[in-house]
């Protein structure tokens, strides 16, 4: 005898009840989520990054199914990915501009200027290896210096 769709907990659309109740928990924590990072991060970018980790390590999660309280544990998700965040961010040596202010007291050797060229073509050949639109994108962020928001408006995709 087979099960109506009541039964089986499937959805019209193929999903089932956890996917539903999945969804319910992204549109009722995300916002939530978003704002409290965003206050502390002073990021929307990053508070957006963040949160759509957590929920993508919340859905890869095998536990997620017999959770009692998924919004505790989305919460910690969360405070762990901070905590990694700011690990990762501790031990990142800080970027430094190239430029006349920034020129290095020792003048380079031929030896370093042959290495600087040959890591300008692997760079060079990264990011030409970049499917088209990835790296328009990625050029307007690191070459012109725009945020995703000012991309997303002027390629008119979203962020």
């Amino acid at each position: 005898m087979r099960r109506s769709d009541d039964e089986t907990g499937a959805s019209p659309g193929g999903g089932g009840k956890g996917e539903a109740r999945f969804d319910d928990l992204y549109r009722e924590q995300a916002p939530r989520l978003r704002r409290w990072l965003d206050a502390r991060l002073r990021s929307s970018e990053e508070a957006n990054d963040l949160v759509q980790d957590a929920f993508a390590r919340l859905l890869g999660s095998g536990a997620r199914h017999g959770l009692r309280q998924p919004e505790a544990f989305l919460n910690r998700i969360v405070r762990n990915l901070l905590i990694d965040r700011s690990r990762r961010l501790a031990n990142r040596t800080p970027h430094v501009p190239i430029d006349e202010a920034n020129e290095p007291l020792v003048r380079a050797t031929q030896e370093d200027g042959l290495e600087l060229e040959q890591m300008r073509r692997r760079y060079r050949a990264a990011v030409d290896a970049l499917p088209p639109r990835m790296r328009e994108v990625f050029m307007l962020h690191r070459v012109q210096g725009l945020g995703y928001n000012d991309i997303a408006t002027q390629l008119g995709i979203s962020i």
